[in-house]
């Protein structure tokens, strides 16, 4: 065997972000020699202990329509139900606690996704269409130049030198670009996560025989198949379901919650969850637990995310903000596309300058608009009235701004963004205010009594219309669209900010009628 191979793009990590990386170039150009190096031997175990186990908007579009791969999530994996929240101190029935969520699904396929089962689908498309996946192998002395890159990897002793014009490090915490480069960044964002799996499905349906709060979902029964959250000040728990009939469980908090307790290992994870979220306990006693992860301080940042110099950063390898709305993929989704793009367009015209600024830029811009959901407000995340706001809010502008944005491909249209330009800044202006004030009321770490209510957001009609849009998203005007969707996101962010102020009114006018129908009512209840 020859000692050295090249190749147009090296992609170090065969995991997500890495397969689905090599999938989309390829796609977009069949005669790339793209080669993909993973540490781990295909096919991996189904059920494997890595965080990201569901989707959301972005993410399933860029899953399912991008890379086409529609018809394995609709097969292999759980049609998703929602992001559902639980509030309250704890109740004998779990009925009492308060809930927000949905009560149908708006229409835009989400997914909880077994990740061992779908790394194994994208080995086996990627491999089908040419990419050349090297496992079982370990990777060392990196060296980055101007489109010319080597990296040298060790298989059973032997060492070969990988050379090429483009190098991705998607190997996640490794941080092989980042450690080379010293690209490290820290955030203002504080908190630490345990997580586990179990060999049993959890079926949150079945916490309470309540009948209203069983037909408050127009499918009764659905309940299991939502993220679950259950939620308490300055932590969340995750309740996520996989295809293969286990449950994945997840416990995070910032630091005043992670050094008041011990987290060493799942006997110290489930006596918290028997103290804190007893329903919760009662429903995992006896399981067997098949792997149990802890992460302090998890979230960081991180300086260049692409060079016009032919390497670039995706998925953990370059940044990672928090769990909470299951963000993780939809940065997978960016960085891979702002990727592609500049390595297709480097093919054409060589320059690149001008597309590796924009993008960065971009990337950076919906990375610190995703940490600003979490900065200093895990205080407030048992704070009903807070969180109803913050979801109403953060959906809005995520669906009416950002997923509208990559559904029509607008990211990589720099003369479409620059056109744009004036309403994104207004929006991002928009949602900083109504951040900051999220985060002065979460400083107060309140807790209402329970009373059993439901917040239920499909009621809501502006993400109805948000939806609406991006169901049409291919026929939609993204001027037109964006303009709409800026000013509703102004009426939207007015009566925020007044749910989260001492005294806000009980009264509901024609205006927030029209927008938020009676959601007043029960978010301030």
């Amino acid at each position: 065997m020859s000692n050295t191979q090249n190749h147009d793009v090296v992609i170090a990590g065969g995991g997500l972000a890495g397969l689905t990386l090599s999938m989309q170039l390829k796609q977009q150009s069949p005669d790339l020699d793209v080669a993909v190096l993973e540490q781990r031997t295909f096919p991996v175990p189904e059920t494997i202990a890595k965080v990201g186990e569901s989707t959301v908007e972005i993410g399933s579009h860029y899953f399912s329509e991008v890379l086409g791969l529609k018809d394995h999530f609709e097969k292999d994996h759980l049609r998703k139900y929602g992001l559902r929240c639980f509030f309250g101190e704890q109740q004998s029935d779990f009925s009492g606690q308060d809930e927000l969520g949905i009560s149908d699904l708006f229409g835009i396929p989400t997914y909880q996704i077994d990740r061992g089962v779908l790394e194994n689908k994208l080995h086996r498309e990627a491999s089908k269409l040419g990419v050349n996946v090297i496992d079982g192998i370990s990777t060392s002395n990196i060296r980055l130049d101007k489109h010319h890159q080597q990296i040298d990897i060790t298989n059973n002793g032997d060492i070969k030198t990988l050379n090429s014009k483009w190098f991705v490090d998607a190997a996640g915490r490794q941080m092989l670009v980042k450690k080379e480069l010293n690209l490290a960044k820290e955030n203002d964002h504080k908190a630490n996560a345990v997580w586990f799996r179990i060999d049993r499905q959890v079926t949150l349906d079945d916490w309470t025989s309540n009948s209203d709060w069983q037909n408050r979902l127009v499918e009764s029964g659905k309940r299991w198949l939502s993220t679950n959250h259950l939620m308490g000040p300055g932590y969340w728990v995750w309740v996520i379901p996989l295809g293969t009939g286990t449950t994945s469980i997840g416990i995070v908090m910032d630091d005043q919650i992670f050094e008041e307790s011990d987290f060493n290992d799942y006997d110290d994870a489930f006596a918290w969850l028997a103290k804190n979220q007893p329903h919760c306990a009662n429903a995992i006693e006896g399981a067997e637990v098949l792997d149990y992860v802890a992460i302090r301080d998890y979230s960081y940042d991180c300086k260049k995310y692409f060079s016009e110099d032919g390497w670039g950063l995706t998925g953990e390898a370059g940044v990672f903000a928090d769990p909470f709305y299951s963000p993780g993929s939809d940065a997978i989704a960016m960085s891979n596309t702002f990727i592609s793009s500049l390595i297709s367009t480097q093919k054409e015209k060589n320059n690149i300058s001008l597309e590796s600024v924009v993008f960065n830029s971009l990337q950076n811009n919906y990375y610190e608009n995703t940490l600003s959901l979490y900065t200093q407000q895990y205080g407030g995340f048992g704070d009903r009235r807070m969180m109803g706001t913050k979801l109403l809010w953060d959906y809005s502008y995520y669906w009416g701004i950002l997923s509208l944005l990559f559904f029509k491909n607008t990211f990589v249209d720099i003369d479409t963004i620059r056109e744009l330009n004036p309403l994104l800044a207004k929006a991002k202006m928009l949602h900083q205010q109504v951040q900051e004030k999220l985060r002065e009321r979460a400083s107060k770490r309140i807790i209402q009594p329970a009373q059993g209510i439901f917040l239920d957001q499909y009621l809501i009609p502006c993400l109805r219309h948000f939806n609406d849009v991006l169901k049409d998203y291919e026929t939609v005007d993204i001027r037109e669209a964006v303009a709409t969707n800026t000013e509703m996101l102004e009426r939207i962010a007015k009566y925020s900010l007044e749910f989260l102020s001492d005294n806000p009114s009980q009264s509901i006018s024609d205006d927030e009628r029209d927008l938020l129908g009676d959601y007043r009512h029960s978010v301030l209840a």
